[in-house]
């Protein structure tokens, strides 16, 4: 038995681990969390400490498939898949041209720093403008507010010194990821420190979340109503000039504007449409704005994903904007990215730019791109309307789609409607179950790997650590690390890959070790001391000051109300309700919430034998007065039905919901994974089948409202 040290790459995270292998049989035995890990500190979840079935589930696949003209699959050898694959796809782009080759970049893609490099090689090399991920369906908000309102170039003030914190339907402690500053690496543990030196938590959510219990104030809102809230607040700070005159004097437009079109939200019709008392609200904003100096405010997907999910991000970061909380110049930056080269950070605002108003523009519904990617919201219309630029070719990478986009029967549709669908997959997820080819990839515990995504907002120090593939594929598997599938492909169709800024040797495949020298070629701290930490280590670099602005964007400022806000602002204030209780004559008396789950991780791992003892279904989670009230009975199953669709949960009872809510887990749907023997939605009901994709949806980057949906609820 030999001990080994790694990191969880399955989300956000980044747990240390202790794994113990059995060296005979190329086998892990047990995980436990690294306690001298000095970011996460012994922490793991379920799935991390789980991760030994991951590998050795019988349910992973271990030879790429292909499907015949029957629909079943027939293994295959990955050369010759590789061989197959990059015929049809010459054919296609020689056809209709690179855009109708569209690739998907879903969560567990991030995760791998190797693949996510190449993989973006690869689409450069192509030329396809088709390029999907999960974050364009998921808290796509926080793109449009950088391009709409703008960002500072130094950055939000740190966690660390931070006197109070907001969460906005954001709850680290099951969902485990990092959002604008917040470290979730043993996230307990970090806010119980925090509260413990004073920090106040201010918590917005329909639910008392596990972050709320934590709360020093929890506002209890009504689900979709966070923009009503925010505009509510931002009033009374304004109103009471409790906002930093001198940051918004120099780098604030329209202040007043906003101020104008905030007046409409009163403290009494904030009250009337949240269910959060004036009283309440007026406490919220004078301990973020008056008795706290640092700290921001953040939203995770209670807002990201319900209606006006991009005027709710807008004005959480407004608040931030108005109060100031951003390093300044001659402030330290925490954690200048000891992978990464040393760069300057400008205390700057960087203007607004609005992506979606240039360049390429959607075939439906005149969409445009954000940050060089299409709105995932529109693939499936993309793939089924036909015309110049129709998809007709998709690439995934580590994720589901099929799960992940609104209006399910419609994806599907989609789906089998491709030429050409590849995933890259080590499990039968729903999506790969309708692909032509399934290449599964190594495991994490299969290759050498870095934290490099995302270093310098994920770790609040300069943080380094190393982990060395730690057994070998399955033996008698024919599995390729996700990196090479893309090289591969390229080498096959003639393509030169520039990696890291590096021209590859096309005749020669690179080595993984050699990838990841590459990308740290100038890092601060170099790939040969990074390999003396397999348990990670703190490092110390040269201090960073922010320094001033550059003379070309001195001048720069926020634009807390353009004319789109104010007409979103308008619309909110006007609207009896966000969410119509009654379509059609019909009434549907409940909102219904998405929420996360600590077992699973968004659509994975739902059909492993941890996951099915802990969460078998997809249950509905409703407040005990409901239950009761509805003559319902808890522990059978029950109709959910929105005005676009009808599906069926568990119900269960959950006294932390607001009454009149109620909550279910999105990601779910199909068989779960299953390789065979199980029914679709033996595992738990899609939400996606409650969700329109042509109606209910942001304007400007066509994200779904997937979250306060009304709902009936019926016993079946």
């Amino acid at each position: 038995m030999t001990v080994k040290y790694s990191f969880c790459r399955i989300c956000a995270g980044k747990c240390g681990l202790v794994v113990e292998i059995n060296d005979t049989e190329n086998r892990i035995e047990s995980i436990r969390g690294d306690h001298e890990n000095p970011m996460t500190q012994g922490y793991a979840c379920i799935k991390g400490l789980q991760a030994g079935e991951l590998h050795h589930s019988s349910h992973r696949l271990l030879t790429p498939l292909e499907r015949q003209v029957d629909g079943s699959f027939q293994e295959i050898a990955l050369d010759t898949a590789l061989d197959r694959i990059a015929e049809r796809l010459r054919q296609i782009m020689d056809h209709d041209g690179a855009d109708a080759i569209a690739t998907f970049r879903g969560t567990q893609h991030y995760a791998n720093t190797s693949s996510f490099h190449m993989l973006s090689s690869f689409i450069k090399a192509t030329g396809t403008r088709s390029r999907f991920s999960t974050m364009t369906i998921d808290q796509f908000a926080k793109w449009v507010v950088d391009h709409r309102l703008g960002s500072w170039g130094a950055g939000r003030q740190g966690f660390a010194d931070a006197d109070v914190w907001m969460f906005i339907g954001y709850n680290p402690l099951v969902s485990v990821q990092g959002i604008n500053g917040f470290p979730a690496l043993n996230p307990l543990k970090r806010l119980k420190a925090a509260k413990k030196r004073g920090m106040k938590i201010i918590v917005v959510d329909p639910r008392q979340s596990e972050t709320a219990k934590l709360a020093d104030i929890h506002l209890q809102i009504k689900p979709g109503q966070d923009p009503v809230f925010l505009a509510g607040l931002l009033c009374i700070i304004l109103k009471n000039q409790w906002h930093d005159k001198a940051f918004c004097h120099q780098y604030v437009d329209g202040m007043d504007t906003l101020f104008t079109a905030l007046t409409l939200f009163t403290p009494d019709f904030v009250s009337e449409r949240t269910g959060i008392s004036a009283e309440q609200l007026q406490q919220a904003a004078e301990l973020f704005a008056v008795q706290s100096t640092r700290g921001i405010a953040v939203g995770g997907t209670g807002p990201d994903m319900a209606p006006y999910s991009n005027l709710a991000e807008h004005l959480i970061e407004a608040l931030n904007v108005v109060c100031g909380r951003f390093l300044r110049e001659g402030e330290q930056v925490a954690n200048p990215g000891a992978m990464s080269p040393r760069r300057d950070v400008r205390a700057e605002v960087i203007a607004p730019r609005r992506g979606w108003d240039v360049g390429q523009k959607s075939r439906v519904r005149n969409l445009g791109m954000i940050n060089g990617e299409k709105m995932s919201g529109a693939l499936a219309d993309e793939i089924l309307t036909p015309g110049d630029g129709q998809i007709k070719a998709l690439l995934v990478a580590g994720g589901n789609p099929l799960n992940a986009l609104p209006n399910r029967p419609q994806s599907m549709e989609a789906m089998k409607t491709l030429e050409l669908l590849v995933c890259v997959d080590p499990y039968m997820s729903e999506t790969a179950q309708q692909a032509d080819y399934i290449l599964p990839p190594t495991m994490m515990f299969e290759r050498p790997d870095l934290p490099l995504l995302f270093e310098k907002t994920s770790f609040p120090e300069p943080f380094v650590q190393y982990s060395d593939a730690l057994i070998e594929p399955p033996q008698g598997s024919d599995v390729a690390e996700d990196w090479y599938i893309f090289w591969a492909l390229a080498q096959r169709l003639n393509l030169p890959l520039k990696f890291a800024g590096i021209e590859l040797d096309m005749s020669t495949p690179p080595t993984t070790q050699q990838l990841l020298a590459m990308l740290l070629r100038d890092a601060q701290v170099t790939l040969t001391e990074i390999k003396k930490h397999p348990r990670g280590a703190i490092v110390e670099l040269e201090p960073l000051a922010v320094t001033g602005a550059r003379s070309d964007r001195s001048g720069n400022c926020f634009c807390v109300a353009p004319s789109d806000i104010l007409e979103e602002l308008q619309s909110v204030c006007t609207e009896a309700e966000l969410t119509s209780a009654q379509f059609d004559g019909v009434d549907y008396p409940f909102l219904l919430t998405v929420r996360r789950s600590r077992t699973v991780l968004n659509s994975s791992y739902r059909q492993m034998s941890f996951a099915q003892k802990r969460m078998a279904d997809n249950p509905l989670w409703m407040h005990p007065d409901d239950v009761a009230a509805c003559a319902l009975v808890a522990g059978e199953r029950v109709s959910i039905a929105s005005p676009f669709g009808k599906i069926s949960g568990l119900l269960e009872e959950d006294k932390t919901m607001r009454v009149g809510t109620v909550s279910i887990c999105h990601g779910w749907g199909g068989n779960g994974g299953f390789r065979e023997g199980v029914e679709d939605d033996h595992v738990g009901s899609a939400i996606n089948d409650l969700i329109p994709a042509d109606q209910r949806y942001e304007k400007i980057n066509g994200m779904p409202w997937f979250s306060a949906l009304p709902v009936r609820i019926n016993a079946l």
